[in-house]
């Protein structure tokens, strides 16, 4: 009598490998395409954060307080539609947004992997939380777009728009 060997013989295991690369072909593209979303989500909401946290500033310190793109030091604002490599909350004890001396840092966020851009003069409040300087921000991938978008009161806005459209 002779006795079965168990196991998988080598087209069960050819077949089965076979399956699993054409599962991992379709899953993978769609796991790009969800890491990338919320990569977005998560830098449209970190923005999001640092503009409320300027209005905050500006209210609770009673000065002026801004959401800034950050200069190479991460010590004062530098003016510029390039968010990309990082932003910040300060407030404003002397005549310039642009001068260490004149600024407090409150926060600082690190540089992103995605195209934010637009709000050139940054996001600036009074001490009563208006808004002085006032705009959009775009932030994109390559396939998804976001508009950020504060107004005269402080109030801030996000939308989903389209590649083709320009941030209201």
């Amino acid at each position: 009598m002779s006795k079965r060997e168990n196991g998988f013989t080598l087209l069960e295991l050819m077949i089965a490998i076979v399956i699993l690369g054409i599962i991992l072909g379709l899953g993978v593209p769609s796991y790009n395409s969800i890491t990338e979303s919320s990569r977005l989500r998560a830098a449209t909401h970190s923005l999001n954060s640092a503009i409320q946290l300027a209005r905050s500033e500006a209210l609770t310190r009673r000065e002026t307080a801004a959401a800034c793109r950050s200069n190479l030091a991460f010590t004062a604002c530098e003016f510029g539609t390039d968010w990309s490599r990082g932003w910040m909350v300060v407030t404003q004890q002397g005549a310039d947004l642009e001068t260490a001396a004149d600024v407090t840092v409150i926060r600082i966020w690190d540089s992103i992997n995605l195209v934010a851009s637009g709000a050139a003069n940054g996001f600036v409040f009074d001490r009563l939380g208006r808004g002085e300087v006032t705009g959009a921000l775009r932030i994109q991938n390559d396939t998804d777009h976001r508009c950020l978008s504060t107004n005269a009161t402080g109030r801030t806005a996000v939308q989903e728009i389209s590649p083709g459209d320009s941030c209201p």
